[in-house]
């Protein structure tokens, strides 16, 4: 099968969408696009000219954060995971910006078509950024990364769409300017998809395979308690041989700091406390799960409710439960022996 066969399936979507976007933009505007008026107040064309200003403005800054998008992609090579995923957040923050300053304007009338338009454009955009960050880590970390590849070419036609429509944009504002005799009617070009061969499966699949080899784009995994972060309340006092003395008290709680030592969000981090008497060796055993924490982000931990046993020799184990993929375990738990004054 040729490189022509291969392609036909998705330039057939982007026909079929282009169509679909040009009927939703026409019934868009088709409730207020009444009889052309040529005589046009002062105001009128002021208004026109702010609203193709604001046009102006919005994509000139959605130009921008594509080309942003694009540098990130060819230094990716270069940089951390954590930073990547910094830096792409920060494109899908600044596309919403662009979609959501689209929404707030009003166009004037003869120009709710155009309005369609832009609003397609903008959401396409912001709809490729917010979903080929995602599609990208999941490709990085999967061994069979089909699924992903495909997420991201189907982002890159998503923008591919998008300029499609834009020329349609193009065409109408000067079409909605002839119609109330504002000859030449034009708003700045705009293409955010520089390379048409990224909506080839097969060369973004490539590039994948080749961004699989980069050491620091691969998932690190791995929890950790601080040393020396932990403390006991009651406060120590003293120290006999390897028990640590507590001041008095009815009931203990200890404080620990969490730290996510790998390059990945965790969810659901489970911390768990197996408190001991030298009379009674059944633990009681108590939890706190961390919901989600960020890579190298550290979080306090503080679990309550011990009774306390003056006089009795007590151990402690704390101890982080091992997320999936975690390789290095040594610093995920700690003990302690201790008694608490009479």
């Amino acid at each position: 099968m040729d490189s022509r066969s291969r392609k036909e399936p998705i330039i057939t979507l982007i026909i079929m969408l282009i169509i679909a976007a040009v009927i939703i933009s026409w019934l868009t505007g088709l409730w207020s696009c009444g009889s052309a008026r040529k005589d046009l107040s002062k105001q009128q064309k002021l208004s026109i000219a702010d609203y193709i200003n604001s046009i102006s403005v919005l994509i000139q800054h959605s130009n921008k954060t594509s080309v942003d998008f694009f540098i990130i992609l060819n230094k990716i090579k270069d940089v951390s995971r954590e930073e990547l995923d910094k830096n792409l957040s920060s494109i899908i923050e600044e596309s919403k910006i662009d979609l959501q300053n689209c929404l707030e304007i009003n166009p004037p009338q003869s120009f709710e078509v155009v309005h369609g338009y832009l609003k397609l454009v903008l959401d396409l955009r912001n709809k490729a950024y917010e979903n080929f960050k995602p599609a990208l880590f999941n490709a990085l970390q999967s061994t069979n990364s089909d699924i992903a590849v495909s997420q991201i070419t189907r982002s890159f036609l998503d923008m591919y769409i998008s300029d499609e429509i834009y020329k349609y944009l193009q065409d109408e504002i000067k079409s909605a300017g002839e119609k109330i005799d504002i000859k030449n009617l034009t708003v700045i070009s705009s293409k955010v998809l520089k390379e048409v061969d990224l909506i080839d499966t097969q060369n973004v699949s490539k590039l994948v395979s080749d961004l699989k080899t980069v050491a620091n784009l691969q998932e690190r995994r791995g929890m950790a308690i601080v040393s020396d972060s932990i403390e006991f309340n009651p406060r120590v006092i003293n120290e006999q041989g390897e028990y640590l003395i507590l001041a008095k008290g009815n009931e203990i709680s200890v404080t620990l700091i969490v730290e996510n030592q790998g390059n990945v969000t965790e969810k659901d981090v489970v911390v768990v406390m197996q408190y001991k008497t030298a009379d009674n060796p059944k633990a009681d055993e108590k939890t706190y799960t961390i919901a989600s924490i960020d890579p190298s982000e550290q979080r306090s931990v503080t679990i309550s409710g011990f009774k306390a046993y003056p006089g009795l020799k007590c151990s402690m184990l704390i101890e982080i439960k091992p997320v999936q993929g975690e390789s290095v375990l040594t610093n995920n738990s700690v003990s302690y022996n201790f008694m608490v004054e009479k």
